[in-house]
């Protein structure tokens, strides 16, 4: 059966190919215009001006909050990426649950989305870390910092000075991660997407 196959492939082939093609023509019929409606009605929403509602003052109008960018907290070199890693000194596998960035002793640290702080720490190191809580329940830490210019409760913007990196027992060195849903997620994909 097969040595017949093999010999008459020439005649075979084409009409398999042909049935292939219509089948992938009528799945793309079918499922092309539901693809296409959906990307319409999003973008018409996108295109929707964002309600207002007035105060009960009535002194000015509020916006609706919008998605936000992620930006980079700092500004510096990433020389630890977020997943597991050799440790040379210890010799042992351990997990990063951030992304480290190295900077220049007093390097304002920012906040990556607008948020509130939920909690300022003191590491044994003298370093400190603040945490942020964000829309969509996500959470931002920021770890390593030398100096703090906010307070727990406070709202803050995108962009909105945090701190400061100064040199501790773990360098130079801000400690970014990211948690979304309770879960850590990998800063360096996050960054630049819209929460």
């Amino acid at each position: 059966m097969i040595l017949t196959f093999l010999k008459n492939y020439r005649r075979i082939l084409p009409a398999v190919l042909a049935v292939c093609f219509a089948l992938g023509f009528v799945a793309g019929a079918w499922i092309g215009p539901g693809i296409i409606g959906k990307a319409d009605r999003r973008a018409a929403v996108d295109e929707v001006p964002s309600a207002q509602t007035v105060s009960s003052a009535g002194i000015a109008p509020a916006q609706e909050s919008s998605p936000e960018t992620m930006i980079v907290p700092a500004e510096g070199r990433t020389v630890g990426v977020y997943g597991w890693y050799r440790d040379s000194v210890m010799d042992d596998w351990r997990f990063r649950d951030g992304l480290d960035i190295s900077c220049v002793s007093g390097t304002r640290v920012s906040a990556a989305l607008p948020g509130s702080v939920t909690e300022i720490s003191r590491a044994q190191d003298g370093g400190y870390s603040v945490s942020l809580k964000h829309a969509g329940e996500v959470k931002t830490t920021y770890a390593n910092l030398n100096a703090v210019w906010v307070e727990v409760g406070q709202q803050v913007a995108a962009g909105k000075p945090l701190g400061e990196i100064g040199v501790s027992s773990s360098g130079g060195v801000l400690r970014f991660t990211v948690e979304c849903d309770g879960e850590s997620k990998d800063p360096a994909v996050c960054l630049g997407q819209r929460f």
